[in-house]
């Protein structure tokens, strides 16, 4: 399966520490992470990551980057999104596998299906605990109300990240950016934006299929970055997987865990 990875050339060794969480936490994860790259191949992930990766060169515009890393496949595809602003701290691979599994058994109504059940979704009510339940090998699947988490690695068809990013706008033509500043543009704004009413016609896709959560959280989360800043959950775990912090980011005492 295809994991499609959000990122520019800045990024890459963001993706590089995302990849090796998950083959850490989850060593037999089906996926062929798919990166994009702007002006300077990424070598130094080919060579430490070898088949699980493949790389699309495309524009620094993050529709455009969508459009084409997704491009050759169907629309029913499933895929694995997941941005490399997120890393995962804790997994269940047993339960992760499971859920990979029933993801490839179900039929063209499910749209997508979440292994992380986060706090927002468990304290608002945003699942159908009576009759929106199915389960798998032993695993019980909540069908979601509402659309959210959004940015949260998950599993998509691929229409659905299709019509994520048609619904979004790219900044305003007369932003003066560079990819440092719009790296930094799209961690503050990419929520903004999907709050205007171009975003419905997203929004609108839990009414034209079923999406699903598992009832109980298998993992956890940190964030890599905010507003181009790195986190310091994030250096932390750089130095744990004995990586170095790129020269060109700033630490933030901020953290960030999702659980």
């Amino acid at each position: 399966m295809k994991a499609i990875v959000l990122s520019c050339d800045r990024y890459h060794p963001i993706t590089e520490h995302m990849i090796m969480a998950y083959d850490k936490l989850w060593k037999s994860n089906p996926f062929v992470f798919r990166i994009p790259w702007n002006d300077e191949y990424p070598t130094f992930l080919k060579e430490r990551f070898g088949d699980k990766v493949e790389f699309k060169k495309t524009p620094l515009e993050f529709k455009e980057t969508i459009y084409e890393l997704i491009s050759d496949l169907d629309d029913d595809e499933w895929i694995y999104w997941c941005t490399d602003d997120s890393y995962p701290i804790t997994l269940d691979e047993e339960k992760a596998n499971k859920t990979y599994e029933w993801v490839n058994t179900v039929d063209d109504s499910v749209l997508g299906v979440i292994f992380f059940y986060g706090e927002h979704d468990r304290n608002n009510n945003m699942v159908n605990k009576e009759d929106g339940v199915v389960e798998y090998d032993g695993i019980k699947f909540f069908r979601r109300k509402k659309i959210t988490y959004q940015w949260q690695h998950q599993f998509f068809r691929v229409k659905v990240l299709r019509q994520m990013f048609d619904s979004l706008d790219e900044p305003d033509e007369d932003l003066d950016y560079i990819p440092e500043k719009y790296s930094k543009y799209l961690a503050k704004q990419l929520d903004v934006i999907m709050a205007r009413k171009k975003a419905n016609s997203f929004w609108d896709l839990i009414h034209e299929g079923k999406w699903y959560v598992i009832s109980k959280n298998i993992e956890t989360f940190g964030e890599s970055t905010s507003r181009g800043y790195m986190l310091s959950n994030c250096e932390e775990s750089f130095k744990e997987y004995g990586l170095s912090i790129p020269s060109d980011f700033e630490v933030s005492p901020r953290r960030i865990i999702k659980t």
